[in-house]
């Protein structure tokens, strides 16, 4: 069943209610009757509001696409630390052996194919300089290491020496093409509170957008005959900005 994606539909009816406004407030000065003038705002609400639907759910699914591999490679990084190192090294090895399409042999904590030698160091701290001169002081050329992280003395060690750096981005590119992906990853247990669940679809920098609608409609109600409504959507809109500001997500 597919989520339901409520930032996204209440960004939508948000801006199809100030659209509403907007044009009710033009247009009943123009236009004779009353019903006319709700009918024809609605259907300009109704417009508008789409064109932002559908703009807004194409930009938020590219982003949405690269949060969710973000998150998947931080998923693949700790599960490779806290699994069993002859499993992970196992996962790698079928995978190296299906992308270079040769057979990949095992000699300690090394794998060994034709075209170099791949180190697995798999842990929840990054690959210091230390690690990597071990492998620059063992013998054969063409070597790669595979792990999560790696600090900078490290890369910098590593670049030196020519030796090759797979992070945990090009590991799970690697584990994806290939077909060997954990199945479940091994991950906390988290439970998470309802305020967690609500703040964790309001963006804090969203903020802005209430507080201008919100001053904009106050002012309107400077100018129109019926200004009770106007105060009424501003104050709730301004109510917004600040409960957003403060209690929305980073």
């Amino acid at each position: 069943m597919k989520k339901f994606d409520f930032p996204l539909w209440s960004d939508t009816v948000f801006v199809s209610f100030i659209s509403f406004l907007f044009f009710f407030c033009l247009l009943r000065f123009y236009l004779p009757g009353l019903w006319l003038t709700l009918v024809l705002s609605l259907v300009f609400a109704a417009g508008i509001g789409l064109l932002f639907h559908l703009f807004l759910k194409g930009r938020r699914s590219r982003r949405f696409q690269d949060g969710e591999t973000k998150k998947n490679v931080q998923k693949l990084a700790f599960h490779l630390a806290i699994d069993a190192p002859e499993t992970e090294t196992e996962r790698l090895a079928k995978s190296l052996s299906v992308h270079l399409g040769t057979q990949v042999t095992r000699t300690g904590d090394r794998l060994d194919t034709p075209y170099g030698a791949y180190y697995p160091m798999f842990s929840l701290s990054p690959v210091s300089a230390d690690e990597i001169a071990k492998v620059v002081r063992s013998a054969g050329k063409d070597k790669t290491v595979c792990a999560a992280t790696y600090t900078p003395e490290a890369e910098a060690l590593a670049d030196a020496f020519g030796i090759r750096l797979m992070d945990a981005e090009n590991l799970y590119d690697l584990f994806s093409r290939t077909g060997n992906l954990p199945e479940q990853y091994m991950l906390p247990e988290r439970k998470r509170s309802i305020r967690e669940g609500i703040r964790r679809r309001i963006k804090r920098s969203s903020y802005r957008g209430y507080l201008l609608a919100g001053c904009l409609t106050l002012l309107f109600s400077l100018f129109t005959f019926f200004p009770v409504y106007y105060i009424v959507a501003g104050s709730l809109m301004l109510a917004a900005a600040i409960l957003v500001r403060f209690f929305g997500k980073a």
